[in-house]
């Protein structure tokens, strides 16, 4: 083959690639302190945005109804102006489409003048949640220079001391998922690192809606985000009317991008499902709403008897060594002297069911066992010893990363509440609870 042919075929091959991961053009345009995007996506109602600018890069997933996506990329950090790029990718994180713009420079932006250069000391970083507040010393310095990492956004900044030589402030982390660990580094105005730490954005659930009548009025409904940030390995009985004991590790489901665990993921979405079943008239017990908490499975399941819940709703992430698997899964029990006494196993089977199918509508899944089905079995304690209808639900896979990116997008989360919660009251009609609404 010529070297001409040969040039000719590697270039009709790039074209077909690049003509693969096409997407609509991506349009940008700059702010003061921000960057303004749009784009069309066929068949796709979720996309991630990545973006870098000189002295910030972020990355971010985002929602478009009906395929349309506009929004913002706020760079309050980027006074310096320069070039921004705009990534659009899929959630497998392929390129779909990219555009430039250019920020102009802030007008009081100004590289600060004067020392720079100190040991720095008493570097103290606090969770907050928005972001984290610092303090420290540098004596003898007019300015330093911050400079913040994690997996979701980076960026930097010029400090200043007060009038007793501290410096201290706080830093909003507007994308970064929280309980994502960020590297803080405090450097010179030439970037020599001088100190280095890291923090955790916080957490903090926020207030219940004001409860309302609803169809969901008169049940009782336990919420239960499972695992917790600290776990321990605790050995419980298997059930009642079961032999045996299981150890109950405390691992659980680690996304491998965002490196989120399972436990924020659950609590998240558990936070959503409670204000969604409190619009609709329910009555929530919640067995957890921090993450430094610790509960063995028997406590939760008696939290839920003692808060008079007629259902239990384990919140779950699964994880596979296959990648590809997604998909959502309802887990009932099966000859718990307890299980046996709430239901036949046609009736928590059929139960199962509704809630499942109810989740899959809600996030467009295929009403068939390829997006998941309903597991009976005696293998989880928290199901055996709950003297209520209990589920652990499975809501996707941390080990796939398009579950990974949804299992942490609000709107996503939204519909995986609003699914349980539909699910919740197709059992309580067939229950003879509730009487069945239009």
């Amino acid at each position: 083959m010529s070297k001409k042919l040969f040039a000719v075929l590697v270039m009709a091959l790039m074209m077909i690639t690049a003509g693969a991961y096409a997407a609509t053009k991506v349009e940008v345009t700059a702010g003061e302190g921000k960057v303004d995007y749009s784009f069309t996506l066929k068949d796709a109602q979720f996309a991630i945005i990545e973006y870098t600018a000189p002295d910030a890069n972020g990355k971010t997933v985002v929602y478009g109804e009906g395929g349309e996506f506009s929004g913002e990329i706020l760079l309050p950090w980027s006074g310096k102006g320069g070039n921004v790029k705009v990534t659009v990718k899929n959630l497998k994180q392929s390129t779909l489409g990219t555009a430039s713009v250019k920020l102009e420079k802030s007008p009081d932006y100004a590289v600060p003048e004067g020392k720079s250069n100190a040991k720095v000391e008493n570097l103290v970083l606090t969770e907050t949640v928005e972001g984290f507040a610092y303090s420290f010393e540098a004596p003898g310095t007019d300015y330093m220079l911050l400079q913040f990492r994690n997996k979701q956004e980076s960026g930097e900044m010029f400090v200043f001391p007060d009038e007793n030589g501290v410096y201290a402030g706080e830093v909003s982390l507007p994308i970064t998922y929280a309980r994502t660990l960020t590297t803080v580094k405090i450097c010179t105005g030439k970037e020599v690192v001088k100190k280095e730490s890291t923090v955790r954005k916080a957490y903090q659930i926020g207030p219940a809606p004001e409860k309302t009548e609803g169809r969901l009025s008169g049940l009782v409904v336990c919420v239960d985000p499972g695992h917790q940030e600290n776990g321990q390995m605790v050995r419980e009985p298997l059930g009642p009317g079961l032999e045996g004991y299981t150890s109950g590790t405390s691992g659980m489901a680690q996304g491998k991008v965002t490196m989120r665990k399972e436990s924020i993921v659950v609590m998240e979405i558990g936070e959503k499902l409670r204000d969604e079943l409190i619009r609709q008239g329910a009555t929530v017990v919640m067995t957890r709403e921090v993450q430094d908490v610790f509960h063995t499975n028997l406590e939760r399941c008696q939290i839920a008897e003692d808060g008079g819940a007629f259902i239990m709703l384990r919140l779950h992430a699964d994880t596979r060594a296959d990648t590809g698997k997604r998909g959502l899964s309802v887990y009932t029990p099966l000859n718990s002297d307890y299980a046996k006494a709430v239901a036949s196993k046609e009736d928590y089977k059929y139960m199962g069911q509704l809630m499942l199918d109810a989740m899959k509508v809600k996030v467009g899944y295929r009403l068939d066992t390829t997006t998941g089905y309903v597991h009976m079995g005696d293998g989880f304690v928290g199901n055996n010893w709950a003297k209520m209808i209990c589920f652990l639900i499975e809501m996707g896979f941390m080990s796939n990363v398009q579950d990974e990116h949804l299992l942490s997008q609000p709107v996503y989360q939204q519909w995986l509440a609003e699914g349980m919660a539909q699910g919740v009251y197709e059992i309580a009609v067939f229950r003879g609870l509730i009487e069945p609404q239009e």
